[in-house]
């Protein structure tokens, strides 16, 4: 197996993590508020979802952050363009800038989330003022992870790989679809 096919592997393993635990995150935090905001506070599983929360913000954070971390130890964008270069696949290389380099800021505030909150706390920056000075929004968030994943999709389907990043919205979906099976079990 060449060096990008194994890169783009893990790439997808992780876009498939970043767009899931987003997807779940974004139903528990904005969709479904304040319409089964009552089920998710029923004393028997409230604990869950406070957990959930936090722990699938995390997650995609987590996930995305590590699709475009830079060390060269790790299977990330930067070295899946140098093994694409490697490999003579200069053209997709190329397209992986061209898709991402307009996402820079968006990029640059998730890593910065990441440095300074998600696996490092600083202790002079409360974890609400490190969200205010890298600012993203749930939407920008959003974007990134679609851009980010139709990129993956594209090289791995030019490496002859078809088993790709899910293009849809079925963890939000999954996710209502459970909070309303819930609320239906209280009435």
């Amino acid at each position: 197996m060449s060096d990008a096919r194994a890169i783009i592997e893990v790439l997808i393993e992780e876009g498939i993590a970043a767009r899931a635990h987003f997807q779940v995150w974004r139903v528990l935090r904005n969709l479904v508020i304040p319409r089964l905001l009552p089920t998710m506070n029923n004393l028997e599983y409230v604990d869950f979802f406070h957990a959930s929360n936090a722990g699938h913000y995390k997650l995609f954070l987590l996930a995305l952050s590590k699709i475009f971390d830079r060390d060269t130890r790790v299977s990330g964008f930067r070295e899946l363009r140098r093994a694409l270069n490697d490999e003579g696949r200069n053209d997709l290389a190329k397209y992986i800038g061209k898709q991402l380099n307009p996402l820079r800021k968006h990029i640059t505030a998730i890593m910065g989330i990441r440095s300074q909150s998600l696996v490092h706390n600083e202790q002079a920056l409360p974890r609400t003022k490190v969200y205010q000075i890298n600012g993203v929004t749930p939407n920008q968030i959003r974007a990134l992870i679609d851009k980010t994943a139709e990129t993956i999709n594209y090289v791995a389907r030019e490496l002859g790989i078809t088993n790709t990043i899910f293009e849809s919205d079925r963890g939000e979906r999954a996710t209502i679809r459970m909070l309303e099976t819930l609320e239906r079990g209280n009435t």
